[in-house]
């Protein structure tokens, strides 16, 4: 056997929260590992271990052993006990890239007061990586990562040793773990001390010729594997014998510096990783690919969640802060805690049994209940400082909360109380400057009503008659109100008389959208007079894998025709039409026990499709509600189009991606799982052909394939994932596209999905010069315009002498970005010690860009920082009146935090 310059053995377990078991269950489990941990290093003081990357573990453990803190804090301050960097270790295709941040944030803010942590990405067991994690990583501070899953090929297209580059330019020096054992290689090494060292030089000759710095890592331990006593004595009997490579008992951190301090040059790998296993050996080294769609509604849950603290919560309280006012940095931290315990891989991709997934709805839930509430506080104290003294007679006040950086147009929805059984047949609304809008209501019912307010009495009144109204508002301010004065009537709409003709299509200035007898939707540019046909065809085809991965029976049966029952035209004349459509699609009410076709017996899935179109916008939104009775399938919704020569591009965190529009499957003698023709997205993905550009938006879902046409090559359907109903945990092997059972074979009734669920999506066709940017179109559709009423008369409130110089304002917008490529993903108070509010854009497109930012609050200095927190430089900030404004650039794809400082 070669002799290596050292073999670094890193004891340590990979802790799976919850996963197979419930959390309470595995933390018993935990508690007692981490009781015989501190023991065996109390004992054995050349013992080490490596706590998985995830400081999670030390809060569970201290909720049921508080006074084993100091132990905890002596091991890891002695440097024997490494912790972090991460709170928990995510899924990074299914989260937010702020929730990332988050993520390392709050893994920091628990780690550092035990002792130093890890400084190296550490993710041992992602099921893939996104491109821009080493710009993530570089500007939290990090030089170095570790990654496993999704690195696939021979050692010469894989090295052991690389530098790992973002799209933006930054680079970490990054350990791939073996493709033939990840981080288990060196697990349960027998006490044997001959039967050890067998087993070391079997693993040393497998490993080692690939360790181009002459350093092998061997990782001992495995999924919720205890620490092995016998470590430190066996490797004091292996250094005593002679012709054998030097061997430590090590730590990923000096591992990793005795790597690269001695292989300065390294090859450049680039983008994302999320290949499967191409190689000899790699039967455990596969992406399970379509965790991105199984238990759909936890998706749906978590970009709600994220949405509400990112976009709305975290905006919300960086104005208060700025303008002086109350914020409230515990609450939110307690509310991003609850979204990031969703965020372990086993959790977030819906791949563990039910009472896991029980538990994260109801996390979802409190995240939820926290996150509303803070809202709510912030519009109250915004709309206690609006005036009112232009309001009309009779006339209740809204104010109107636009959370986007930028001018928009938006659908509205406001409620109106009336104290009686009045029949009111429409609402009057106005603003300021007199004028009118388009309104209509829509709803009505009796309600017990409650005051959220904290600073008023919940119960204040009794039942009310509740009308929601629908408005169609013009210009909002960016990141800003507008006030309006409702008012409801007892005389219809008369301009609406008489009703238009019924009609099975909706249009404006722009376009027209036709429901075909088929179910499918035609859609005509009025400009052009070029038609779209064949749009949103549900595709229904059975699926016996696991909550891992999609797999066709063998005998697979696609059923696409829908029966349309109804079509319903609403909202003619007044800014905005609907479209309903009702269809019946019969499927297949379950596989057959052997698995290898679709039953005979058919149910029906009840669908209801709602297609909204604004007054001079191209953009139609889609709300679709599906009943899902069926069983072992899956459902998609199939979009026919046209594209050049470049494939989908898809939004990512921070970043839009695009994948081969038809890719290589492993070859036979190698192959375990299907290379995935189906990839992840987050909130969009468009396609160009020559000047027309079709965007696709969604809420929640994550999946989509392009499929490619036999008959063009610029033709194919792009295929978004709706929902997949699966039987177990693990059990993909019994279809068509693996061998693989990553989990055990548990059966999973939840996994079926068997409830009625509610997809939100829109659907946009432009010219690419002048088409809204993808991100924007996602945005709108997914942050909604936040209406609250006005008390009157109002109540007194102290009134911050920041926001004294906007008390009279009927409207105001507090921050604007003037470049659609520059996205906004942050605004928030800066957390922990650091001073002012921080804002965070990324470049999106393929060159460089720059922005002009107008920012109207009383800030004094702007400097841009690292994630971490660190100051990079001062930007020049330009004061007039009580606007400020600066001018950034960044480079492709780059991220750039700015920190504003609000007060000496």
């Amino acid at each position: 056997m070669s002799t290596y310059k050292s073999i670094h053995i890193v004891a340590h377990t990979h802790w799976d929260r919850e996963w197979y078991l419930p959390f309470e269950t595995f933390r018993f489990r935990l508690v007692g590992l981490i009781d015989r941990l501190l023991r065996t290093m109390d004992e054995d003081k050349a013992y080490r271990f490596h706590l998985d990357g995830q400081v999670i573990a030390l809060e569970d453990y201290l909720e049921i052993r508080p006074e084993r803190r100091a132990d905890l804090e002596r091991f890891i301050r002695e440097g024997r006990l490494t912790i972090g960097p991460w709170y928990v270790l995510v899924d990074e295709f299914l989260v937010s890239g702020e929730s990332m941040i988050r993520n390392l944030e709050e893994g920091r803010r628990i780690g550092s007061s035990f002792g130093p942590m890890l400084e190296i990405g550490y993710l041992p067991d992602t099921f893939g990586h996104i491109a821009q994690m080493p710009q993530l990583l570089k500007e939290y501070g990090f030089e170095y990562a570790l990654v496993w899953r999704g690195l696939n090929g021979t050692p010469e297209q894989v090295p052991t040793e690389f530098e790992w580059e973002s799209p933006s330019g930054h680079r970490v020096k990054t350990v791939h773990l073996s493709h033939m054992y990840g981080y288990t290689s060196a697990m349960n090494l027998p006490v044997d001390q001959e039967q050890a060292e067998d087993r070391l030089r079997e693993l040393i000759g497998h490993i080692g010729p690939h360790a181009k710095s002459g350093h092998v890592l061997l990782m001992n331990g495995f999924d919720h594997m205890e620490p092995q006593r016998h470590i430190s004595a066996m490797i004091e009997q292996w250094n005593a014998k002679p012709n054998e490579s030097p061997m430590k008992f090590s730590s990923i951190e000096s591992y990793v510096q005795d790597c690269f301090g001695e292989l300065p040059d390294v090859p450049v790998l680039s983008g994302e990783f999320r290949r499967t296993s191409h190689t000899p050996g790699g039967v455990i080294n596969t992406i399970l690919p379509n965790v991105l769609s199984a238990r759909v509604y936890l998706k749906q849950q978590n970009a709600t969640a994220q949405n509400l603290l990112e976009r709305l919560v975290e905006p919300l309280e960086a104005l208060a802060l700025a303008a002086g006012d109350r914020h409230h940095p515990a609450f939110v931290r307690q509310a991003w805690k609850y979204v990031l315990q969703n965020h372990p891989h086993d959790s977030i991709c819906g791949c563990s049994i039910d009472d896991v997934h029980d538990e994260m709805e109801t996390r979802n839930r409190k995240a939820g209940h926290i996150g509303e509430q803070l809202v709510t506080e912030a519009l109250a104290r915004m709309s206690d400082r609006v005036d009112l003294s232009w309001l009309p007679p009779d006339s209740k006040p809204v104010l109107l909360f636009n959370p986007l950086p930028w001018r928009r147009d938006a659908l509205a929805e406001i409620e109106l109380d009336a104290d009686d059984a009045t029949l009111y047949r429409s609402v009057k609304v106005t603003d300021e400057a007199g004028e009118s809008y388009e309104a209509e209501i829509v709803g009505y019912e009796k309600v017990c009503p409650i005051e959220n307010d904290s600073l008023r009495y919940p119960l204040s009144k009794g039942e009310t008659y509740r009308h929601k109204v629908r408005i169609l508002v013009r210009q909002l301010p960016p990141l800003g109100y507008k006030t309006i004065a409702a008012q409801l009537r007892k005389i219809p709409e008369l301009a609406h008389i008489p009703a238009k003709a019924i009609s099975n299509s909706i249009e404006n200035e722009l376009v027209r959208i036709t429901a075909e007898p088929d179910g499918t939707l035609t859609w005509l540019d009025l400009e052009t007079g070029e038609s779209m046909h064949g749009f949103h065809r549900f595709e229904d085809s059975g699926d016996v894998g696991d909550e891992y991965v999609y797999s066709g029976p063998l005998l697979n049966e696609q059923f696409t025709s829908a029966t349309v029952r109804s079509v319903r035209v609403s909202g003619e004349s007044r800014g905005w039409q609907s479209l309903t459509i009702s269809y019946e699609l019969l499927v297949p009410r379950s596989a057959e026990p052997d698995a290898r076709r679709r039953s005979s017996d058919l149910v029906a899935l009840d669908i209801r499709t709602e297609v909204t179109l604004l007054s001079r916008s191209r953009t139609a939104s889609v709300q679709t509600t599906v009943d899902n009775r069926a069983l072992d399938h899956r459902l998609r919704l199939l979009f026919p189009m046209r594209k050049g020569v470049r494939p989908i591009q898809a939004g990512g965190a921070f970043d839009v991606s695009e994948r081969p529009d038809r890719v290589q499957q492993p070859p036979e003698d190698v192959w375990v799982e299907n290379e995935p023709t189906t990839f992840p997205f987050h909130h969009y993905v468009f396609a160009d052909h020559g000047e027309t550009r079709t965007i696709v938006n969604a809420h929640g879902l994550h999946e989509y394939e392009w499929i490619p046409s036999d008959r063009a090559n610029d033709e194919g359907t792009l295929a978004i994932t709706l929902l997949r109903s699966v039987a177990y945990l693990g059990g993909g092997d019994r279809g068509m596209a693996t061998t693989n059972r990553p989990g055990p074979g548990l059966k999973t009734p939840g996994g079926q999905v068997q409830r009625v669920l509610t997809f939100h999506y829109g659907l946009t066709v432009d010219r690419r010069d002048r088409a809204i940017a993808p991100w924007r179109v996602a945005d709108e559709q997914a942050i909604s315009v936040q209406s609250r009423s006005i008390p009157i008369p109002c109540q007194e409130v102290k009134t911050a002498p920041a926001m004294t110089e906007y008390r009279q304002s009927g409207q105001l917008g507090w921050l604007e970005i003037d470049n659609a490529l520059l996205q906004v993903t942050s605004l928030r108070p800066a957390p922990d010690d650091r001073e002012g509010i921080e804002l965070r854009l990324v470049n999106l497109g393929e060159t460089a860009a720059s922005g002009f930012i107008r920012v109207r609050l009383p800030i004094l200095s702007a400097h841009t920082i690292g994630l971490n927190g660190e100051i990079r430089r001062e930007l020049t900030l330009k004061t007039d009146g009580t606007d400020r404004s600066l001018s950034v650039e960044l480079k492709p794809k780059e991220i750039v935090t700015i920190q504003f400082k609000t007060k000496e």
